[in-house]
């Protein structure tokens, strides 16, 4: 739902948000992990994401000579708060690469959607690409290859070969 309307419109229903929280808290709760196992990796992985807005706002502030809010031109608070229920559910790890990946994969996609088609716009509808790639994600982890991305052992272990 994020990604058809947030493609369609450039604008996704508040409510899907809380709703998304609320299920990766139950899926989570679900598999046996605690509150602590939980609450420990969203914070990391919220301060991180709360740094980034940060330096971005400040990047683009110096740049411009005066104060720049992020989310009222460049940023949508429909992608910071997709953002929020994913770092509640993953590793700290497994956020990095998912964000980092799924920023990657979303330029590439939306750079190559403005290549073939006739509408230009300039506006990337990141929190539908970010959604997409979200349930591709957790695709490979429930059903394919079961990495368990509420934990970083796959990860590590992949680092260390």
């Amino acid at each position: 739902m994020v990604f058809i309307q947030d493609l369609k419109n450039r604008s996704v229903y508040w409510f899907l948000f809380p709703a998304l929280f609320v299920l990766l808290i139950g899926i989570s709760l679900l598999q046996h992990r605690s509150f602590t196992e939980i609450l420990r990796p969203a914070c990391i992985n919220s301060l991180f994401l709360a740094i980034q807005f940060l330096l971005v706002s400040a990047y683009f502030s110096i740049k411009n000579r005066k104060w720049v809010n992020i989310t009222a031109e460049l940023l949508g608070w429909g992608d910071i708060l997709l953002l929020l229920p994913i770092a509640c559910y993953l590793s700290v790890l497994n956020f990095l690469f998912f964000y980092i990946g799924s920023l990657i994969i979303s330029l590439i996609t939306w750079i190559f959607w403005q290549i073939v088609s006739i509408k230009k716009d300039k506006q990337i509808p990141l929190a539908g690409f970010q959604a997409i790639i979200f349930g591709i994600f957790l695709t490979f982890d429930w059903y394919w290859l079961h990495l368990n991305v509420t934990d970083d052992m796959w990860l590590l272990n992949l680092i260390h070969k």
